[in-house]
């Protein structure tokens, strides 16, 4: 008896500990997208904090990036799933509702109504998920999670698409729909923008999706958000994310960023073009190392969830 309950009160501990426990994965998107943004993913993983990635697979730089993986073994690697960037890895007959006249996927813009409405094909996304997934694999990587361009998997038409596409390649991790903010001066749905019954809506549909939608799923907790201070101002950027890490709470979450170095004949139009560059330092930097160790906060990837 003496034994079992010695062992019952070293299991509650244990759970009590990874509990409290703080645990942040660091996610890169868009690898693969340009060559410089490819290289600032790689750097930032082996000068800096990133743990993990996320691979786009129809992209000019695809098979860049899966070479200069060779150079980063240890990285964790997931699938950045893409519907508006690029030529469908499918033949665009195939996915007709997802592309135009001209073969390439729908603009952002476009696409986002499109989704909003139901005027695009959910087998078609299926299908095109799993294509992607498909030639991933074929390039020798495994993806230990996924995610989307532009959050688009999140959306109501394409989310029971994502689910079934990734659960019948195998992949159980995936980003959560679910985002944070930490700070007794706000409320809780200060994550996300726009008039309250806007947030109490996204919130309330965002939950659905973290528990009900994706619940086979294995997922963070929450997605770190940026304070509300701090939005819309970029040179606050670093403000932003050292404020998150210091008030973050006992979990697992993720914060997704996007570093890149600029490129000639893509940078120009790239919008995120100054925020990759000011990531980079970020993530390469002495401050947010410091503040991560000082918050007592262990790095992870989705292999660890």
């Amino acid at each position: 008896m003496l034994a079992n309950t010695s062992t019952d009160v070293a299991q509650r501990s244990a759970v009590k500990v990874v509990s409290q426990a703080k645990r942040l994965i660091i996610n890169a998107d868009d690898l693969g997208l340009s060559y410089g943004i490819t290289d600032a993913i790689i750097d930032t993983y082996l000068e800096g904090v990133l743990t993990s990635a996320s691979l786009m697979v129809n992209q000019p730089a695809t098979d860049y990036a899966v070479l200069r993986l060779g150079q980063a073994p240890q990285l964790d690697v997931g699938i950045h799933l893409n519907l508006c960037q690029g030529r469908p890895v499918l033949p665009a007959e195939e996915v007709p509702s997802l592309v135009g006249s001209n073969g390439s996927f729908i603009p952002p813009a476009q696409l986002a109504r499109k989704l909003a409405l139901w005027q695009v094909s959910t087998k078609e996304i299926e299908q095109e998920f799993c294509a992607q997934i498909d030639r991933m694999r074929a390039y020798g990587l495994e993806p230990s999670h996924a995610d989307s361009h532009h959050r688009f998997h999140m959306y109501p038409a394409a989310a029971l698409a994502f689910r079934r596409a990734v659960l019948s390649r195998g992949i159980t991790k995936a980003r959560a729909p679910r985002k944070q903010v930490w700070s007794s001066e706000i409320d809780l749905l200060s994550a996300h923008a726009g008039s309250l019954p806007r947030r109490i809506a996204i919130s309330a549909y965002n939950n659905l999706l973290q528990y009900v939608v994706f619940s086979e799923l294995k997922l963070p907790d929450a997605g770190v958000a940026l304070h509300p201070q701090f939005r819309k101002h970029l040179a606050l950027l670093p403000d932003a994310w050292i404020s998150a890490l210091q008030h973050m709470t006992p979990g697992t979450y993720e914060l997704w960023c996007h570093p890149g170095y600029y490129q000639d004949g893509f940078s120009e139009t790239d919008p995120l073009r100054e925020r990759r560059t000011l990531e980079v330092s970020l993530l390469e930097s002495r401050q947010l190392k410091e503040t991560l160790i000082q918050s007592d906060i262990e790095l992870v990837s989705f292999r660890d969830l």
